[in-house]
């Protein structure tokens, strides 16, 4: 993670000669010192993938596929709501089918959240599968069988109940955060890990950690506990912040053997089948 958080949000995902930015949220100087930090060159990213249109994960894309001739691939809603122009390409990413991006092929599932669309992702990488989603308000059924298989999940961890209920936010404000279309919490977590963690699972990313209300380390020790209880110690558990990079996180060393796209397609599971930092407002 180039950066996760209220204020912007970036992701750098690298299969040997792929390079995919999921989101640019943060300022196009932002994104290309933090490229630089971890000994990658702007020119070489080949895609932008974008989740939703809100501005802390589109804040620089416009900008730096302009520079640097990248396409950016969104839904059709997105990019309505978007209303960007001057990107050097934008490519159609179709909800509930499976793309190639590079190496990476992406499954986009379309999940609760308030802007017109969101959605996360189940990308399929040369080491293993990873589960995406920055921006949730409730965990549904599709979202957890998405994450079947994954041995990397990036997922948000948004607010802890009870600092989100003492915030200096507005009452209104606080609800909509609460609600099933706004953000995961800590704790909404820590219940799917002690009832749907996926066996394959091996790191855990905690991404878009609001400022106000979470406290990075309430939100580790949080996804912790659980995981002890379910004699999930051994996986690991990275926890993305606002103002840096985070620790990268190596698939080759954390992933167990993975099934293939055609192994979903023969079990019948739906999306196989139709495949072949500054707090914003509002906690964006």
């Amino acid at each position: 993670m180039l950066g996760s958080g209220s204020g912007g949000n970036a992701t750098l995902l690298r299969d040997k000669d792929t390079r995919v930015l999921i989101d640019v949220g943060l300022s196009y100087r932002d994104v290309a010192r933090r490229l630089d930090q971890i000994g990658t060159d702007p020119a070489t990213i080949d895609a932008i993938v974008i989740t939703h249109a809100h501005g802390d994960h589109t804040r620089g894309a416009r900008l730096f596929s302009k520079r640097h001739s990248v396409p950016v691939y969104s839904t059709t809603t997105v990019r309505a709501e978007w209303d960007v122009q001057g990107l050097a390409d934008w490519r159609v990413l179709i909800p509930s089918q499976l793309q190639n991006v590079g190496r990476l092929r992406f499954y986009s599932l379309v999940v609760p959240h308030d802007a017109s669309q969101t959605v996360a992702f189940r990308i399929e990488t040369s080491a293993g599968l990873v589960g995406f989603a920055t921006d949730i308000g409730i965990l549904t059924d599709e979202l957890i069988q998405l994450f079947q298989d994954c041995c990397v999940l990036a997922i948000e961890s948004n607010h802890s109940v009870e600092l989100l209920r003492v915030s200096p936010y507005a009452a209104s404000i606080r609800a909509r955060i609460a609600s099933a279309n706004g953000h995961l919490s800590n704790e909404a977590l820590a219940e799917f890990i002690r009832t749907h963690l996926p066996g394959t699972v091996r790191c855990m990313v905690l991404v878009h950690l609001s400022r106000v209300n979470n406290v990075p380390e309430i939100a580790e020790l949080t996804c912790r506990e659980p995981l002890l209880a379910c004699g999930r110690g051994d996986v690991q558990v990275v926890v993305t912040r606002q103002d840096r990079v985070s620790s990268t996180v190596d698939l080759e060393s954390v992933a167990m053997p993975r099934r293939s796209s055609s192994d979903w397609a023969q079990e019948g599971l739906p999306f196989a089948q139709l495949s072949a930092e500054k707090v914003s407002e509002a906690e964006r």
